[in-house]
């Protein structure tokens, strides 16, 4: 699955990497650890406006909930929507032929288990740019405030080698997107074959991945402190990294 990300490139190196404006008052502040359960607003390009950099929030809550009660429960269940079900799970099946989008990243987050202990490894492109993760999103408007919402679900896939044997509990994956098929995923009405198809465009030779600290899992972890993407060291996991 893909729980939580780092974003800390500026908005300029976004605006070069996507070729995208920002947003009016779009800010982009350094996260080197974000946790999908906080609930954060992170910055998106959605096919309603492929040229602009956005906010969108964490956890998709679909037009059609009717209750803040229930917007709240259901987008703890849309954090990431599982490829295999987009097409059929009424949370994600409007969106993904609708409303898709692109999540910007500069890496992401995996725990491997090894020995009964969880370690976590971040994971991120060898060439130290910013990458594109498959999203799906929706405008839901709030029943009481009137205040239009845009929130975004996180595709996920089987993992490739490399991140099964990383997340090799749940061996699953964000959909990552090479830049030559961003724009497809934005502007073409895909069919359930043709995403399957884009987890074939990424090489896995792109990433690396190492461990990190056990301090990005503590409740109060500072996600602004650049020592969380440090390499560590743990006994039986020497010299484990790709």
């Amino acid at each position: 699955m893909c729980y939580s990300l780092s974003l800390y490139s500026d908005v300029k190196t976004l605006m070069r990497r996507f070729e995208a404006r920002p947003a009016e008052g779009l800010s982009v502040g350094r996260a080197y650890y974000v946790s999908a359960f906080a609930f954060p607003e992170i910055p998106v390009i959605a096919n309603e406006a492929p040229g602009l950099i956005q906010a969108f929030r964490w956890g998709l809550v679909p037009a059609w909930v009717d209750s803040e009660t229930r917007a709240n429960e259901i987008r703890k269940k849309t954090l990431n929507a599982r490829f295999e079900t987009l097409f059929r799970r009424p949370s994600f099946k409007e969106a993904v032929r609708k409303r898709r989008c692109l999540v910007l990243a500069d890496g992401f987050f995996e725990f491997r288990e090894v020995g009964g202990r969880k370690y976590p490894y971040f994971i991120h492109l060898r060439s130290g740019e910013p990458l594109a993760l498959a999203g799906l999103w929706e405008a839901w408007r709030h029943p009481r405030t009137g205040r239009m919402v845009k929130t975004f679900s996180i595709v996920t896939v089987p993992a490739n080698p490399l991140l099964a044997r990383i997340h090799n509990t749940k061996k699953r994956m964000p959909l990552i997107l090479v830049p030559e098929v961003e724009r497809a995923w934005l502007d073409r009405p895909l069919k359930e074959g043709e995403i399957w198809e884009l987890t074939a465009r990424f090489d896995e030779s792109m990433l690396e991945a190492y461990p990190v600290s056990r301090r990005i899992a503590s409740r109060n972890v500072d996600g602004t402190r650049m020592a969380l993407l440090e390499r560590r060291d743990y006994p039986g996991l020497e010299g484990d990294q790709s």
